[in-house]
């Protein structure tokens, strides 16, 4: 059969897989099968099989032939549909997703498949003895949940390999150190920190164990309770050896147990001992041969295992689906947890099957990108060129070359970055099952939901942005929501709500991240912050609910009562803040108490190109984002009000009140116009609220690329970025949203 064709069913039974796990999704929601949902899904499984064969598929219709065939029994009524069922063909299905991957890439594993198909038909002769006075209800079914294992998200794999080689690129350091400070001590818990909690949302629970201990001993050196020595380094990089392959083992559902139980009981003793004798101050001896620990590998074991296994794909999208054990069916629990199903490698799939498509490494977009910024700041070379020959020469059609040449740009420009984005979906369907994990561990109901989906954002953006939103979401899982007993005391649904939206305004991406939990605790939030030293009393006396609500961001701050494998010590929330910081963006908090938080999360549409507006100031001139600028004008008297004992200066434009920022005192620098009224005004709208924004004079829009302050030099209140200008000095970008905040907080203190 050609290639063509089986191409061509490629892309039509992704579009199938797609509509068939949707409706799925929507049955294990309701509990039930309607209908229409049923003929649906026998249609889609009637032409999976006839398609499928008619191509060659031939392990994968057989496949399919049995999942239509137990379709068509519902379809009939001769079989009873309980949550049992739901359950086996959600998992089933996942199946049969991953059966076509391998057939299609000719790597199928025979002996494997035809232990899957003995499965599925095990299930399905199961299932079909399954009598209606045996269906048992969701309630019962939540009481009775015994097996909490799922299948990995592979949504974490790249954090999680990336973390992995960190630890050891660390270690390998450590070991040429003959001492170690309190950055590289931090360093390498919070990289074993935040691995024990990814570890956790892949499902990798022994793994996760394994960890723990080890993060103890590194709080432990972290706190100067017990000292970090090169002994203990050595035996740390051989510990991650032996980590790393128990993650391979568990990822592939071959962990032998017996060895790990052993391995972990070693560990624990070891460390126990580490901190026994380090605290008494006497030496230990952990290598009975120093020398090694030099010959273990470096670390690819992992790497490949991903890369190269056929047990498992990887994918941008996790498989939503539900694992249960059901005490009165025994025989049933028994055989759907035998039969294992992997992740649905729909990405994998999708990225080979369509023809209309390639895959770019997002290394060359990345070089491709750097190239435009360099030909969008040769062009302003040559603009201010054009200019100084201008006095010299009146030469029109240079002018008209250089305006075309402006246009091609521009629109290459654009090109480029709509390659570089994706919608927030993509974001967004990696937390559902997140969601699901914490809420089961902790014992609470949440519902998940979302808004702007379809706003798109800079991919490196969005990878930036993928830990932030992890952390804040397990903070308002762990301390924001209540349990369904304290809900309900309170008079709220049993169930909470968390709702992410994103929406683009005045050239930026907010992210709205919303519980109706229990809000922050504000005042315990306050006096963690004064025994940690982060503030003082005096200074939370003038401190309003919210801003005492951003310590939580400040560096080893927690109110947790005690340490989980969830939160509890301090890191993560200053994390959040910094990775913000580093995307040019930042964060803010608004709480109340019994009602719920929200953390909104504002960055800049774009990290590349964008355009601006020179403006003078004093006897320096500024970039203003153009898309900041609502309107700009030069008022008149009578437009300038002044209220308040303070002489607080007011614009009124068109019967509405706007304040008035003077962007010379805010820098510092000395006025050119004393009056307002011999200035000019921009007016710039943030959080839906207008500000005036006082400048010298307007100068000439141009086209800048956009360089980090913070990665060159360093953070400056009122500056988000800086640029080469066409004569090759360097240009500031103003950081409207800043200097507004600053203002304010000025203004409020």
């Amino acid at each position: 059969m050609s290639d063509s064709l089986k191409d061509f069913f490629a892309e039509e039974a992704v579009e199938i897989f797609e509509s068939v796990e949707l409706k799925l999704i929507e049955v294990e929601e309701k509990g039930e099968f309607s209908d229409d949902s049923i003929n649906s899904l026998f249609r889609d499984m009637h032409t999976l099989k006839g398609s499928s064969n008619a191509v060659g598929f031939k392990y994968f219709s057989e496949y399919v032939h049995h999942l239509e065939t137990f379709m068509e029994d519902i379809r009939s009524s001769k079989q009873i549909i309980n949550n049992q069922v739901i359950e086996f063909i959600i998992d089933a299905s996942d199946k049969m997703q991953v059966i076509f991957n391998d057939e299609y890439k000719d790597v199928l594993d025979i002996k494997q498949f035809e232990k899957d198909l003995q499965d599925l038909e095990k299930s399905i002769d199961v299932l079909k003895d399954i009598k209606d006075t045996e269906i048992i209800n969701d309630e019962q079914e939540v009481a009775q949940n015994v097996d909490n294992k799922e299948k990995m998200n592979n949504a974490f794999v790249g954090e999680f390999v990336d973390l992995m080689s960190s630890i050891n690129e660390s270690l390998e350091i450590g070991n040429k150190l003959d001492e170690y400070d309190d950055d590289f001590l931090r360093e390498l818990f919070r990289y074993v920190h935040t691995l024990k909690g990814t570890s956790l949302f892949m499902n990798l629970n022994n793994f996760s164990n394994y960890l723990h201990s080890i993060e103890t001993l590194l709080d432990m050196t972290r706190e100067k309770e017990v000292i970090y020595t090169k002994d203990i380094n050595k035996y740390l990089l051989s510990i991650m050896v032996e980590s790393q392959e128990i993650a391979d083992s568990e990822i592939n559902h071959d962990l032998d147990m017996d060895e790990y139980n052993l391995k972990l009981k070693d560990l624990e003793d070891n460390i126990a001992k580490i901190i026994a004798e380090t605290k008494l101050n006497k030496g230990y001896e952990l290598f009975h041969d120093k020398s090694d620990i030099d010959d273990e590998k470096d670390f690819v074991l992992f790497e490949d295992n991903i890369s190269e296994t056929k047990k498992i794909e990887l994918t941008t999208r996790p498989v939503k689906k539900v694992k249960k054990e059901v005490e009165k069916e025994t025989k049933v629990a028994e055989v759907v947890k035998e039969h294992t199903i992997p992740t649905a490698p729909k990405q994998t799939i999708k990225t080979m099957a369509a023809s209309s498509s390639i895959r770019v490494g997002l290394d060359k977009i990345d070089f491709l990108m750097n190239r435009v910024g360099d030909l969008v700041i040769t062009k302003s070379m040559l603009f201010e060129y054009s200019k100084d020959l201008a006095k010299h020469i009146n030469n029109r059609g240079l002018v008209e070359r250089l305006e075309i040449i402006d246009r091609e740009i521009r629109e290459l420009q654009e090109a480029v970055m709509s390659v570089r984005m994706i919608p927030m979906d993509s974001v967004y369907q990696k937390f559902p099952k997140v969601i699901r994990d914490l809420g089961k561990k902790l014992g609470k109901q949440v519902n998940f939901i979302y808004e702007g989906e379809n706003v798109e954002i800079d991919k490196l953006m969005m990878e930036g942005l993928m830990d932030p939103l992890t952390h804040i979401i397990r903070n308002s899982m762990d301390h924001g929501f209540e349990t369904a007993e304290h809900r309900l005391k309170k008079g709220k649904d049993a169930s909470g709500t968390l709702k992410i939206s994103t929406i683009q305004e005045s050239g930026h991406i907010i992210i709205s991240i919303i519980d109706d939990g229990a809000g922050i605790d504000v005042n315990k939030v306050c006096q963690k912050a004064i025994e940690s030293g982060a503030i003082t009393e005096v200074d939370s006396l003038i401190m309003d609910d919210n801003e005492k609500a951003m310590l939580i961001f400040a560096a080893g701050l927690s109110t947790a009562d005690k340490v989980s494998d969830i939160s509890g010590r301090g890191v993560g929330m200053d994390v959040v803040q910094n990775n913000i910081h580093s995307l040019g963006g930042y964060i803010k908090i608004q709480t109340r108490r019994n009602k719920g938080t929200t953390f909104k999360i504002i960055l800049p549409l774009t990290l590349a190109i964008l355009d601006g507006l020179n403006v003078e100031i004093g006897s320096q001139v500024f970039i203003m984002p153009l898309n900041m600028i609502l309107e700009s004008l030069q008022p008149t008297k009578d437009m300038i009000k002044r209220i308040g004992d303070e002489e607080k200066e007011i614009l009124m434009l068109r019967d509405e009140f706007i304040p008035i920022i003077r962007l010379h005192e805010f820098f510092s620098l000395e006025a050119k116009y004393e009056k307002i009224e011999d200035a000019m005004l921009i007016v710039t709208q943030i959080d839906m609220n207008k500000v005036a924004l006082l400048v010298d004079n307007f100068l000439e829009k141009e086209q800048i690329v956009v360089k980090s302050l913070d990665k060159n030099y360093k953070k400056i209140d009122g500056i988000s970025a800086a640029t080469i200008r066409g004569n090759g000095s360097i240009g500031l970008i103003l950081d409207i949203m800043n200097i507004v905040d600053i203002r304010m907080e000025q203004s409020w203190n």
